[in-house]
């Protein structure tokens, strides 16, 4: 795909393929492809055996502006490299070389918290602050993964709750639904409030009320706030059960959070690269869906 049939597409078009509209894409573009182009740069300069001028060689079929927008599908879509490949006219062993190099590019050009994404971004004029964090909420979901060929790591990513291998990230919003922070790609099994304890969230946000379900309950935290839990042979009382409503009424803003993650299909749907650039892909999505946020 060239420049020349983008901008004969509708915005809603655009957005449908690349998971944003001609604005915040024009902002993307604008910041990643210097940063695409010195990287390749400095790694030819690297090169010990290097013996054509910086530039010289075999030249790529894609420009690095049909790269990033290749990978963008991907992100979006989740289809095989086969296919994103074949729609831009290179292998499937291209499309995934490009991929792995580009995604990194992205995390690096689109931060995931909120509050430096507004300062990328929205540099006038910030639609969010860090004072709007006062109240946390907090959840988790879990992306499907291929099954391990080792027995070991077979057990290490069977998740219970989801009869499947999978891994687990935790995600942050404020008391609207905007994402503040991801933690990704835990173990499927690890229990939530383990990831909690580790993301350092209670030390980033000391002040801030934090509401969570009921797989973070601990005596440990006790400005996590959880459902009450039913005692084993007893009922709540009417007061708990209230409050355990209200509580559900607010944590449906972190789940709108979280669906707009999945809106990129590469962390709703089976997950086929490697387990160890998981975080990486998880972070550049977020990342995404800041600019997203901003700028639309």
């Amino acid at each position: 795909m060239n420049r020349q049939l983008l901008e004969k597409a509708s915005p809603t078009r655009i957005h449908a393929l690349f998971g944003l509209f001609p604005r915040a894409l024009s902002e993307l573009l604008a910041a990643a492809l210097p940063v695409l182009l010195e990287r390749r740069q400095q790694a030819q300069e690297r090169r010990p055996d290097r013996k054509r001028a910086v530039g010289g060689g075999r030249k790529r079929r894609l420009s690095p502006y049909q790269e990033v927008l290749m990978t963008l599908l991907y992100l979006r879509h989740n289809v095989s490299h086969e296919v994103v490949g074949g729609m831009f006219g290179v292998s499937a062993d291209t499309s995934e070389n490009t991929f792995h190099e580009v995604v990194g590019v992205l995390r690096e050009v689109c931060p995931s918290s909120r509050w430096d994404a507004e300062k990328k971004w929205n540099k006038s004029q910030p639609s969010w602050k860090p004072e709007e964090g006062d109240r946390l909420l907090i959840d988790s979901f879990e992306t499907p993964i291929r099954r391990p060929s080792e027995d070991a790591r077979q057990r290490r990513t069977y998740s219970g709750k989801k009869k499947r291998h999978t891994l687990k990230s935790q995600v942050v919003t404020d008391a609207k639904g905007e994402i503040l922070e991801i933690d990704a790609g835990h173990r499927g099994p690890e229990a939530d409030i383990w990831i909690y304890e580790g993301s350092g969230v209670e030390t980033r946000y000391p002040d801030a009320e934090k509401t969570a379900d009921k797989a973070y309950q601990s005596s440990d935290h006790p400005t996590l706030h959880t459902p009450h839990k039913k005692p084993k042979g007893g009922e709540l009382t009417p007061e708990q059960r209230e409050e355990n409503r209200r509580l559900a009424q607010v944590r449906i803003y972190v789940e709108h959070g979280i669906r707009r993650i999945k809106g990129w299909r590469i962390l709703r749907e089976d997950y086929r690269l490697a387990v160890g650039l998981f975080a990486t892909v998880a972070q550049a999505v977020v990342g995404l869906v800041q600019l997203g946020r901003i700028l639309e």
